[in-house]
């Protein structure tokens, strides 16, 4: 987790008066994806099952290429409350991390997917 992130995090238990609780982190493989679909030319882009997250806790991924670059990545939170993705980086060719922050007092879930490339 970067510097920054953990001053957001500090910054929230202030502003709230209490710690945020750190959940595991969650490691996911691309061959594991719920679903993939094909862009053409070696791209796809892949979806995760969801990551449960408990109220006013946060929890990191990473997402693990194996056999392709990640090149980007995206997330959904449930729910219409809001939700805030401290982390969202490579952090390698073929790793994307994320750190997701639930400030609310129910449980959400949130789903990560991403677009990669197929390694020459």
């Amino acid at each position: 987790m970067r510097k920054a992130t953990l001053v957001k995090i500090k910054r929230a238990e202030a502003k709230l008066g209490r710690k945020l609780k750190k959940r595991s982190h969650v490691i996911k493989n691309i061959r594991k994806a719920l679903r993939s679909t094909p862009l053409g030319d070696g791209f796809a882009r892949f979806t995760f099952s969801a990551v449960t997250l408990p109220p006013n806790s946060f929890r990191s991924t990473t997402i693990n290429g194996n056999g392709y670059n990640i090149i980007s990545g995206s997330w959904i939170f449930s729910g219409n409350d809001q939700g805030f993705l401290l982390d969202n980086y490579s952090l390698a060719e073929d790793q994307w991390f994320f750190t997701a922050w639930n400030p609310t007092n129910t449980t959400r879930t949130v789903s990560y997917a991403v677009i990669a490339k197929r390694k020459p």
